[in-house]
């Protein structure tokens, strides 16, 4: 299969691309940036393009030859997105948009698996979410996720495209060692790191807030059933969770044992006082119920949150460890 991936140079993005590459697939990998990053040299079935997914002349190219798409690309800037809801529209609708007019053209109804989120839910609402919750979005970024997931709704039932969009909740894991470009989306790697290094690990008030944390290589393979799952091409949405919650104060608690037990450094956990921009979704708990996507798929999340964050420091300490000892090689 050739799968368009955008967005691939990003957290999930490029833990993706891996596991695609590695299961022999071709890929076009979509960019802003017409340089390829040296970590998929020698990958001959992998193609590098830039272009301006703003412009449906872009995706009508792109689109040429190819089984499938994986939409990733988003700016996930939940207060620029709030300063700025034209420019956000911009960035993020348009280029849907220009997807679903490109595949008209192109008359042939390619899969396309589109990244939402479980926001979308809004910040009141009876936990676990599922496909039966209310959609109540109360931020410019889950307005526009919600409205791009009615505009490949509307494209699927006309034929155009067979979409389906899976609604993410809090992502966390090593994933291919990129790092979420956002700590306000990414909030548990970002303690990771400041816990590796010995750093205070900061909650706001009580940190009672619930989050249904999901590991990232879980995630990219429930992306790669939906790929390959034609009963869920279906132009509806999908939520994806574990099922079961933790607070911040707990998730960050076992952060730093576990930072203890792999370094020897202690990182404090320091209760800080709420900012008052604190947006109300940020207030909000979730947990989510993936059983409608794990019956049509056959997807289960198989890391939960203490082996995730094992596994995230290992791996992170290892990494360091070979950049210090290459650094130390090349310093005699």
């Amino acid at each position: 299969m050739t799968y368009i991936i955008t967005g691939a140079r990003g957290y999930i993005g490029s833990a993706l691309v891996k596991r695609l590459a590695s299961r022999g697939h071709a890929l076009r990998l979509v960019s802003r940036f017409a340089v390829a990053p040296d970590d998929h040299a020698g990958h001959t079935a992998i193609e590098h393009v830039q272009a301006d997914l703003r412009d449906e002349q872009s995706w009508f190219s792109l689109l040429e030859d190819a089984d499938g798409v994986v939409h990733l690309s988003w700016r996930s800037d939940l207060r620029a997105a709030e300063a700025g809801p034209a420019d956000d529209r911009v960035l993020n609708v348009e280029p849907v948009r220009a997807l679903v007019r490109a595949a008209e053209r192109r008359r042939i109804a390619l899969p396309v698996i589109f990244a939402s989120s479980t926001s979308i839910a809004g910040a009141v609402h009876v936990n676990p979410v599922s496909e039966e919750t209310p959609d109540r979005p109360c931020t410019v970024y889950d307005r526009h996720k919600l409205e791009c997931e009615t505009m490949l709704g509307e494209a699927t039932r006309r034929g155009v495209i067979r979409a389906c969009s899976l609604r993410l909740p809090t992502v966390f894991g090593y994933g291919d060692g990129v790092s979420s470009v956002n700590d306000n989306r990414g909030v548990l790697n970002a303690m990771i790191r400041r816990a590796v290094r010995g750093e205070a690990l900061t909650i706001y008030g009580a940190g009672e807030y619930i989050r249904d944390f999901v590991f990232v290589g879980d995630v990219v393979d429930a992306f790669c059933r939906a790929l390959e799952t034609d009963r869920v091409w279906s132009g509806k949405h999908y939520v994806i969770g574990t099922g079961h919650g933790h607070n911040l104060a707990d998730a960050f608690t076992r952060v730093a044992h576990e930072a203890y037990r792999v370094t020897g450094r202690r990182a404090q956990v320091r209760h800080v006082p709420e900012p008052p921009d604190l947006h109300p979704i940020e207030r909000s708990d979730f947990v989510g119920d993936a059983s409608l996507f794990q019956d049509l798929t056959g997807w289960r999340p198989n890391v939960n949150l203490e082996a995730g964050i094992r596994d995230y420091l290992q791996r992170l300490v290892a990494a360091e460890f070979q950049v210090s000892s290459v650094g130390a090689r090349a310093g005699t």
